[in-house]
């Protein structure tokens, strides 16, 4: 995975889109077996906060095995509030330097594939910001 900046400023900004991601499940009712959560982000995958020239850039799968076959509409509850969840969440981010980071791409697939030991839930992401 390329990024670019402070280390520790990227462990916690993973660690708040991971926590993102838990809320959207949770909230769906989608019945994730929360060990089995694997997030892995793409070569494309950019972080340089904070600097003069500020840009993120989030390409990645997310998967997690399910215990229970999805309810009516929690894929597409689950697919809508990760679509608002950027955007939210850029909001918010404070730069020091006074500079805003706006929303570029917000691509998300969502979707409950077979797999051999059971559903498994998959979230593809090109999150950016710039």
């Amino acid at each position: 995975m390329g990024f670019a900046g402070n280390t520790a400023l990227w462990d916690q900004f993973r660690r708040l889109l991971l926590g993102t991601v838990v809320e959207a499940l949770l909230e769906s009712g989608l019945a994730v077996e929360f060990s089995t959560l694997r997030i892995s982000f793409g070569p494309d995958s950019a972080f340089q906060v904070p600097r003069l020239d500020n840009y993120m850039r989030f390409v990645g799968v997310l998967e997690a095995r399910l215990g229970a076959a999805p309810p009516p509409g929690a894929v597409e509850a689950a697919r809508a509030r990760l679509v608002q969840a950027w955007p939210a969440l850029l909001s918010v981010v404070d730069l020091p330097v006074g500079d805003r980071l706006t929303s570029e791409r917000n691509h998300l697939t969502v979707r409950v594939d077979a797999g051999p030991t059971g559903a498994v839930l998959r979230v593809e992401f090109d999150l950016e910001a710039d």
